[in-house]
């Protein structure tokens, strides 16, 4: 927090036409993000794998049927937990699989929506649904909305938006819940229709979830960014500082988070100073402190404040991180230098701004060339410039998990039939992921050229003004 406190106020003029210009040309990156993002797999790749999968795990039960049941779910999720935490998913469906007799027997326990989690929790669809079709059998509602839940929630990180709004779009679903369970109904819901732009529709969602939730700061949040979508400022406003109370002065990640949101919506809005002491609130060993720092500088460049912008800048740039922050401030440093007339460190800066963004492309096209060569674990190498969404996208890190969950189970003994199922399926799996990865690859690669140019392009006006 120390250093985001002691940036600069002081302003100093500047050519206001140019600064516009440069402005417009800056990559500078919305913060509006959504839980879940980025479209779900051909049903074909993920009916081929639940298919393979299933079947391989039911034989392994079978072939362990003569070993002794467990009678006590809870005890069943123990050895689960045991054998996920042990990275042995195919060892957890088979324990899960082997007892499913008992499990259906007592399907109106909460643990059952435990083990249905569990299951789910290494994709296994196929035990979910069985548990579900149980539960509809017995014509038990609570079950049902239960295993319903736990069904939408895999959905949602599977982003099959259309299914999750059929899974949870009854009402009796939700009313049949936990409290906290309809609360995150709510939210997922309420997700998935914004992410089908039908913003309006979502909101009713976000609003049913009260204070007291903890699940309503992340509604707030969204209902902000569904504001923000309709350019509805106020109310946008209005809810993320709704959120940002229930923490008071003890504050975590979520908030930061808020922050930051409520920064860069300030930004966009042209309330600079205000813009500042929200990024302020985010302390330097915050996850968002990339983000704060590089929104300070921005606010402060809007504001003429070049030597606050400066800080904020060169801050970021001592990070050794492949971070989109921290590329972005070798650009507006060089910027920031230039408007204070110190041409020649500004010139020294653009020079090496060129130099770093020349090595981020060579990197990105070892990475795109392993990735053509073999299958990598894209978001798990620090090696290459990947910004924070595309990290934590869940859609290719589930891609990757599916592909890890069928090694476990091709590391079984299995009949030649299902082998050769399984491994048809990693092949698709692995196609698929290629696929998504190197979109995100080629997205980055476009965002590191357009720097480049600009760079290289603030580099020759130097020159020509020289």
């Amino acid at each position: 927090m120390e250093f985001l406190n002691n940036i600069s106020i002081a302003g100093l003029t500047g050519n206001r036409n140019h600064f516009n210009r440069c402005i417009r040309y800056l990559l500078l990156s919305a913060f509006f993000v959504a839980p879940y993002s980025n479209g779900a797999t051909e049903p074909s790749t993920d009916g081929l794998f639940s298919a393979a999968t299933s079947a391989a795990y039911q034989d392994l039960a079978r072939e362990q049927a003569a070993a002794e049941k467990i009678k006590d779910l809870e005890q069943i999720i123990k050895s689960s937990e045991i054998a996920i935490k042990n990275d042995d998913p195919a060892t957890a469906l088979t324990t899960i699989a082997r007892n499913m007799p008992i499990i259906a027997q007592q399907i109106n326990s909460p643990k059952a929506q435990t083990i249905a989690e569990l299951a789910l929790s290494v994709h296994g669809i196929g035990i979910a649904q069985s548990l579900l079709s149980v539960a509809r059998e017995q014509g038990d509602s609570f079950s049902e909305a239960r295993m319903v839940f736990e069904l939408a929630k895999y959905q949602a990180d599977e982003t099959r938006w259309a299914e999750v709004i059929t899974l949870l779009k009854n009402p009796t679903i939700i009313e049949s819940l936990t409290k906290e369970d309809a609360a995150e109904a709510n939210l997922i819901i309420g997700t998935a229709l914004q992410q089908q732009k039908k913003h309006r529709e979502a909101m009713v969602y976000y609003e049913k979830i009260k204070s007291e939730s903890l699940h309503y700061r992340l509604a707030q949040l969204n209902l902000a960014t569904a504001n923000i979508r309709q350019d509805w400022w106020t109310d946008a406003h209005l809810a993320i500082q709704n959120a940002l109370k229930v923490n008071k002065s003890k504050k975590d990640e979520l908030d930061f988070r808020l922050y930051t949101v409520l920064g860069f919506s300030q930004i966009q809005y042209g309330f600079y100073r205000d813009a500042r002491e929200s990024f302020r609130n985010v302390t330097l060993t915050s996850q968002y402190t990339n983000r704060a720092l590089l929104g300070l500088g921005v606010a402060a460049l809007h504001q003429e404040d070049f030597i606050g912008a400066l800080n904020a800048f060169n801050h970021l740039r001592e990070k050794q991180e492949n971070d989109i922050s921290v590329a972005e401030a070798y650009l507006l440093s060089a910027f920031a230098l230039r408007q204070i007339g110190q041409h020649e460190a500004a010139t020294a800066r653009y020079q090496e701004a060129i130099s770093y963004y020349e090595q981020l492309a060579a990197k990105q096209t070892i990475a795109a060339s392993d990735l053509a060569n073999k299958p990598i674990n894209l978001q798990a190498n620090a090696d290459i410039f990947i910004r924070p969404e595309s990290k934590n996208n869940k859609r290719l890190r589930r891609v990757f998990e599916k592909i890890r969950l069928i090694d476990s189970l091709l590391s079984q003994s299995l009949a030649g039939t299902r082998t050769s199922a399984l491994t048809n399926s990693k092949a698709t799996l692995e196609k698929n992921y290629r696929t998504l990865a190197q979109k995100m690859l080629l997205k980055e690669q476009e965002t590191i050229q357009s720097y480049l140019s600009q760079s290289k392009f603030g580099l020759a006006t130097l020159y020509d003004g020289n």
